[in-house]
C-alpha cells in the first residue's frame, strides 16, 4: 500500500500567531502615537511654543496675532488696543519677512510657576536698502530675556514690560526696521 503524504502545517510564531516583524510594526505605531500625544500635551502648550508663535506672527506682520499673545496686564496698562501696540512697538511691523530664526533655550518640561524667563536669540535679516543684491544676505542675532506668564485660561503669554532689560527694552529694537516701500 502506498502511503499518502500531506503538506505540513506552517509553524505559528508566538501565542497569538503574530510574527516578530508585526510586533515591531505595532511597537513603532504605538511609539509614534505616544510621541504625538507628548508633542501636543507638552510642547504645543509650553512657553517656548508660545514665544515662537509670537515671533512667527512678527515675521508674518500679523499685528492682531501678536497682540493676542501678549499678557493681559500689559495690554491693560500699556496698550489697550492693538492699534496702540502697533504704533508703539517696532516689532509689530518692522521685521516682516526678516526674522530668519528664533532659538530659545530649553525650558523645564513642566514649569512649576506661572511665570518663566526664557533666553531667546532672534536672527534678523539685514536691511538691503542701498545694497547690491549679492550683499543683502547677512543676518544678525539679538539675544534677550523674555518673560512668559500663564493667563487665566492656562495659556502662555508674553510679558513685554518685564522682558529685555527688565523694563521692556529689547535689544531687538537695535535692528534697523524694514523701510517703507518705494513703490
Amino acid at each position: 500500500m502506498a502511503k499518502t503524504v500531506r503538506r505540513s502545517k506552517p509553524q505559528v510564531e508566538g501565542a497569538y500567531g503574530i510574527k516578530f516583524t508585526e510586533i515591531i510594526v505595532i511597537a513603532m505605531v504605538l511609539a509614534a502615537i505616544g510621541g504625538g500625544v507628548r508633542y501636543y500635551m507638552l510642547y504645543k502648550k509650553s512657553p517656548t511654543a508660545a514665544l515662537k508663535g509670537y515671533f512667527d506672527a512678527v515675521k508674518s506682520g500679523n499685528v492682531q496675532a501678536q497682540y493676542e499673545l501678549l499678557d493681559d496686564d500689559d495690554k491693560a496698562q500699556y496698550m489697550p488696543t492693538s492699534k496702540d501696540y502697533s504704533s508703539h512697538f517696532v516689532q509689530s511691523h518692522g521685521y516682516t519677512e526678516r526674522v530668519v530664526d528664533v532659538t530659545v533655550d530649553p525650558t523645564p518640561v513642566t514649569p512649576t510657576t506661572t511665570e518663566v524667563t526664557l533666553n531667546a536669540t532672534v536672527n534678523i535679516l539685514g536691511n538691503s536698502s542701498g545694497k547690491e543684491l549679492w550683499q543683502a544676505g547677512t543676518s544678525k542675532g539679538f539675544t534677550d530675556k523674555y518673560v512668559m506668564r500663564k493667563d487665566k485660561a492656562g495659556l502662555w503669554k508674553l510679558v513685554l514690560s518685564k522682558s529685555g532689560d527688565g523694563n521692556g527694552n529689547l535689544t531687538l529694537k537695535d535692528a534697523a526696521p524694514t523701510p517703507d516701500s518705494q513703490y
